[in-house]
């Protein structure tokens, strides 16, 4: 196999990152934009020693599970329709999506000790599979007499002129459309940021990078949550998916109240506070929260104060500082660590303080599979259990979710 050779093979299944695979000659093969069942002509477009990537030519025999593209863009420099960055399933009929995720978070937890064991839950799809996100960030490109704002695409980093983006709500892409009057664009710099955000409370509100908005005058968003209204920071991090972000804390919550002998939480990267205040309100005895970011621990204490809810919220770059569990839990047999870490997952410190900390459970959040199942393994060889888990679809059409799982300490 050499790169521009053309084969004709079928798709098998679909990678984490939504490419297709094939096997052709002992080879795995990585197709994007296609899907399982399907018999497909590809032209190669790189070879390594273990595995090849190739694009799609010619769709031989389609599968009925292809749906036509829902998140396509005119181009304007070719005027065909091209993908909008980063939605790699837009072509797949969304419960085939929701399966084809499952089906790869089961492939990561497999392979750990305890995965042949691992309970997964049904996974939880997203009310709305399109206009659901709440925040998007946008780039500016000018040349040639004209200037874009859009997605960048990879690996060019060319951007992508959109008028209206195909998983914003409504709300934002009024918002867009209006930015995107002659007058406003001819004043953007190239490479530029353009942020849009909306809440109920607030609206739409934009902003260029290094600019603060005018609105809200304190730079603190009202976020709707399950524990109650939340003053979010500018810049801090919230989930896009509100529909599906409520019910991921409210599982939180339920599952947390379900073990009356640890009332004491643990809120690792706790953000402006949402999980545990949720799972104070669900029977938490005592709530220390830590997190890197000053404004977002500032608006955690001033959330815990208009909630009525006892809290401590200390600032700590979480990998770059020790951490000391004893001064933090009382007895570690009645405490509950919650983690939320991003996409990186968890520093190695703090998954091994976690795994030799004794603490009656443990529940992480995460984003990425791959740093999750590393971070469990390092839990289990400490003395936890692979309890239960639950895929949450925070992001339909892309290849990204979110999985919740609870982790028991061994007698």
């Amino acid at each position: 196999m050499t790169v521009r050779d053309t084969l004709t093979c079928t798709v098998e299944t679909l990678a984490y990152g939504g490419d297709g695979i094939a096997r052709v000659d002992g080879r795995v093969l990585f197709i994007p934009a296609t899907v399982p069942g399907e018999t497909v002509r590809v032209r190669v477009t790189l070879v390594k020693k273990n595995f090849a990537r190739a694009e799609l030519i010619e769709l031989l025999e389609p599968s009925p599970l292809r749906i036509e593209p829902c998140c396509r863009v005119a181009d304007p420099d070719t005027g065909s329709p091209a993908r909008v960055p980063g939605c790699v399933y837009d072509h797949l009929g969304y419960a085939a999506e929701i399966q084809a995720k499952q089906q790869q978070l089961e492939g990561f937890i497999r392979r750990l000790p305890q995965g042949a064991d691992a309970r997964l839950l049904p996974p939880f799809a997203s009310p709305a599979a399109l206009h659901y996100r709440n925040k998007i960030v946008l780039h500016v490109q000018r040349g040639q007499g004209r200037t874009r704002l859009g997605y960048r695409q990879e690996p060019s980093h060319r951007v992508l002129d959109i008028s209206s983006c195909p998983l914003a709500c409504a709300e934002i892409n009024a918002a867009l459309a209006r930015l995107r009057e002659p007058a406003f664009l001819s004043g953007l710099r190239d490479g530029a940021d353009i942020t849009l955000r909306h809440t109920a409370h607030d609206g739409a509100v934009w902003w260029q990078a290094g600019n603060p908005p005018l609105s809200p005058p304190d730079g603190l968003f009202t976020e709707a949550s399950p524990a109650g209204p939340l003053r979010v920071p500018r810049e801090g991090f919230y989930q896009v998916n509100p529909a599906v972000g409520d019910v991921l804390v409210r599982t939180v919550s339920e599952w947390f109240a379900e073990d009356a002998e640890a009332p004491e939480l643990l809120d690792l990267y706790c953000g402006v506070g949402v999980f545990g205040f949720a799972c104070m309100k669900a029977g938490g005895t005592r709530l220390v929260g830590i997190e890197s970011g000053r404004a977002a621990v500032a608006a955690a204490r001033q959330n815990a104060l208009a909630l009525n809810i006892a809290g401590e919220f200390r600032c700590s770059a979480l990998g770059q500082e020790p951490l000391d569990l004893r001064g933090l839990v009382r007895d570690p047999h009645r405490a509950t660590a919650l983690v939320d870490p991003p996409r990186d997952g968890l520093a190695p410190d703090i998954a091994r303080a976690l795994a030799d900390g004794g603490l009656r459970r443990v529940f992480y959040v995460s984003c990425d599979p791959a740093t999750l199942t590393r971070d469990l393994a390092v839990l289990l060889c400490g003395g936890y259990r692979l309890r239960r888990m639950r895929l949450f679809d925070m992001f339909p059409r892309t290849a990204h979710f979110e999985t919740l799982a609870e982790l028991r300490r061994e007698d």
